[in-house]
């Protein structure tokens, strides 16, 4: 079963039906899950390796390491980003993108 933005039923691509769809059922707290999806639907409208690399790498294109401003990327949102990262160099070998 694949979510809305495509990726296989894994843990890390779960999007929720609701907010409170299983949120801290299993510890993750139900903003976090929220989070996870909103950024799920962000990756699926990027179609381009650089402005994943500028959405990606936010903090350094845009000259701000205050974590209380742009927090770091958990594990599992680095997860997200790199498997859309090989999902575009897929497409881009296929000579669908840029």
């Amino acid at each position: 079963m694949k979510d809305k933005a495509g990726h296989s039923g894994t843990k890390a691509g779960h999007v929720p039906n609701c907010p409170s769809d299983k949120a801290g059922q299993d510890g993750t707290p139900p903003y976090r899950v929220s989070q996870v999806s909103r950024l799920s639907q962000k990756l699926a409208s990027i179609h381009c390796i650089d402005e994943l690399y500028g959405f990606a790498n936010r903090r350094k294109v845009l000259g701000i390491y205050d974590e209380n401003v742009i927090p770091k990327w958990t594990d599992e949102e680095v997860a997200l980003i790199v498997e859309r990262k090989f999902e575009l160099q897929k497409l881009a070998a296929k000579g669908k993108r840029k």
